[in-house]
């Protein structure tokens, strides 16, 4: 199964959608959520979109829930 579409809620309710296409390091942002759904340890990680200025850093402390959807 490849994976395209991560859905993103910050613990201040925000949702983010991010695409596979639309991410440079979107592997390491899937390794970061297995991580994180298994509650193992994760540091801080910063994932940069392909337009100038779109980045969002992702830290344990900020994230409520990161999930796969189609």
């Amino acid at each position: 199964m490849s994976v395209n579409k991560l859905k993103i809620t910050f613990n201040n309710g925000f949702t983010k959608i991010v695409e596979r296409n639309n991410i440079k390091n979107f592997n390491s942002l899937l390794d970061w959520m297995d991580k994180f759904n298994s509650n193992q340890y994760v540091s801080l990680l910063t994932v940069s979109g392909f337009e100038l200025g779109s980045s969002i850093s992702l830290d344990k402390n900020n994230i409520k829930s990161i999930e796969i959807i189609d």
